[in-house]
C-alpha cells in the first residue's frame, strides 16, 4: 500500500512541474528543443467582442431598413391560427415575399373587435420573417374598439336613447374582456353605420390603455407600429354621440394631435428605433385641415415617420377634382366615382402628388428625424414625413365586369403611379390575404 501511495505522490510532483514548465513556456514561447506540446493542448485565439450599437446607430439603420418597404397586409386569423386553411395563406403570402420584390408584412394584433393575437405562435413568425429579412409591421386599430366595453365601459361613447343598429363583432365575443362575476354593462351605447363601438380619443385612460398595449406589441419584436382608426368617429349620427370626456369645445385636431405627440414620446422612449406609421382616408391627402375626425397632415409630421394614405379608387365615393399642377406639367381633372376607377394609376399619382406638395412646402420644414427620442413641443421644427401609401388589390371582378382595369394591370397601376410619386415603398390591402403576384416584379 505504501508503494501505490508513493507512485501517487512521485507522479503528482512530476505532473505539477510539468504543467509550470508548460506554462512558462507557453508565455514566453521558449518550447526546448526537441520538446513536443501535450497533444491535448490547444491554443484558442481570442476574439474580439463585437461593440453594441449606439442608439443613434440603431435609430439610422431603424430608418434606413424602414425606408423602401413593399408590404402585403396579413389578417390575425391569417397570422395566429395553426389551421389548415391559415397555414396554408400563411405560408403563400410568405412565399411572395421569398420570390418578388414584397419585402414586409403588416399584421393585425388589434382590430376593430378588440386584441386579437397568440403570443407564442406571433414571435415564432415574427422569427421566422425577420431570418427572410421580411419587414414586420403590427397594425393596430386605435379608438375603435369593442373590446372594453364590459370592464371599461365609462371610456365609450353613449347615447341618450337606443337605436337598432348591428354589433359589428357579434361573432367576436370572446374578444372582449371579462369582469370576474361576467357582468355585463347597461349603458346605451353609441355606434357607427358598421355598429362598430368608439372610445373617447379625448379620455387619459384610454390614451394610456392604447400607450401601453403598444409598448407590449414592441416587446414581440415587431419592426414597426402602424396607428388606423387613430381619429374621431366619422359616420353615424356623430352629433347625438355623448362623449365622457371631450366637451366639445377644444378643436378636435388638437386633441389627436397632443396625443400624437404623447404617444410618439412614450414608444421612442420605450425603444429609440421602432418605427411609426399612421394610416389616413385617401380624402385626406388632398384637402387641408381638419375634415372633422381630427387628422391633420400639418400634425403627424412630429410623431411618425411615415404616413399611409388609403388611396384606394373603389374608395374616392364623391370622385375627384384637382386643379391643373404647373411644376409637374399635370391638367386638371374633374372625375367622377367611375372615372377613378378607370384610372387608378391618375387616382393614386395625382393624390399623393398633392400629400407630397404640402409635406414638402408645409410639414417637412426640418430634416430631423421622427425617431429621435425627445420630448415635442409646440415650438419644435416639423420634422421629415414620408409618405408610403395603401393600394387596393381587391374588387376585381367587380371591374373587370364594368370594363375597367383589374387583376395584374390595376394594382401595377398603382403601383408604378406611386412609386413615381416616391420612393418610399407601398402597401397592398386584400382582406381576404390573397394577392396578384403577376403584378409583382421578381426578386
Amino acid at each position: 500500500m505504501k508503494y501505490i501511495f508513493f507512485i501517487i505522490i512521485t507522479v503528482g510532483i512530476v505532473w505539477g512541474s510539468g504543467a509550470v514548465l508548460f506554462n512558462r513556456m507557453h508565455q514566453t514561447g521558449e518550447f526546448l528543443a526537441g520538446s513536443v506540446m501535450p497533444a491535448e493542448v490547444s491554443v484558442i485565439p481570442t476574439l474580439s467582442p463585437v461593440p453594441e450599437k449606439t442608439i443613434e446607430e440603431r435609430i439610422q439603420e431603424a430608418r434606413e431598413k424602414s425606408s423602401d418597404i413593399k408590404g402585403v397586409y396579413m389578417t390575425a386569423g391569417v397570422a395566429n391560427d395553426a389551421g389548415a386553411g391559415a397555414t396554408r395563406l400563411r405560408n403563400e403570402i410568405i412565399r411572395i415575399a421569398d420570390t418578388t420584390e414584397i419585402n414586409g408584412i403588416v399584421i393585425d394584433v388589434k382590430e376593430v373587435c378588440g386584441p386579437e393575437y397568440d403570443q407564442q405562435r406571433l414571435k415564432k413568425l415574427i422569427d421566422e420573417l425577420h431570418a427572410k429579412h421580411i419587414w414586420a409591421i403590427a397594425r393596430i386599430v386605435v379608438f375603435k374598439d369593442v373590446s372594453q366595453i364590459n370592464v371599461h365601459p365609462a371610456w365609450y361613447l353613449k347615447r341618450a336613447a337606443r337605436k337598432a343598429v348591428s354589433d359589428q363583432c357579434a361573432n367576436k365575443l370572446h374578444l372582449r374582456a371579462k369582469n370576474p362575476d361576467s357582468s355585463k354593462s347597461d349603458a346605451v351605447f353609441w355606434r357607427d353605420n358598421n355598429g362598430g363601438y368608439w372610445l373617447d380619443p379625448a379620455s387619459p385612460e384610454v390614451q394610456m390603455y392604447i400607450t401601453n398595449f403598444s409598448k407590449k406589441i414592441i416587446d414581440l419584436g415587431f419592426d414597426e407600429i402602424q396607428f388606423d382608426y387613430i381619429r374621431f368617429p366619422s359616420d353615424g349620427d356623430v352629433g347625438k354621440a355623448q362623449f365622457p370626456v371631450w366637451d366639445g369645445k377644444k378643436p378636435k385636431f388638437m386633441v389627436m394631435r397632443d396625443f400624437f405627440k404623447l404617444l410618439h414620446a412614450a414608444l421612442k422612449e420605450h425603444k429609440p428605433d421602432i418605427i411609426l406609421s399612421i394610416d389616413m382616408f385617401g380624402y385626406a391627402a388632398i384637402r387641408e385641415g381638419d375634415v372633422g375626425i381630427g387628422q391633420r397632415l400639418e400634425d403627424i409630421g412630429n410623431s411618425f415617420d411615415y404616413v399611409s394614405f388609403m388611396v384606394y379608387p373603389s374608395h374616392y365615393y364623391s370622385g375627384l377634382t384637382l386643379p391643373a399642377d404647373i411644376e409637374h406639367n399635370f391638367p386638371a381633372i374633374n372625375y367622377d366615382k367611375r372615372m377613378v376607377r378607370i384610372h387608378p394609376d391618375v387616382t393614386v399619382g395625382r393624390s399623393l402628388q398633392v400629400a407630397k406638395n404640402f409635406i414638402d412646402n408645409v410639414v417637412a420644414s426640418s430634416s430631423i428625424a421622427t425617431s429621435t427620442p425627445i420630448v415635442v413641443t409646440d415650438d419644435a421644427p416639423q420634422t421629415h414625413l414620408r409618405l408610403r401609401p395603401w393600394l387596393e388589390d381587391f374588387f376585381h371582378e367587380a371591374d373587370r365586369v364594368a370594363g375597367r382595369p383589374y387583376g395584374a394591370k390595376k394594382v401595377r397601376l398603382q403601383i408604378d403611379a406611386a412609386e413615381k410619386v416616391g420612393d418610399h415603398g407601398w402597401l397592398l390591402w386584400n382582406a381576404a390575404n390573397v394577392y396578384t403576384q403577376e403584378a409583382l416584379k421578381n426578386k
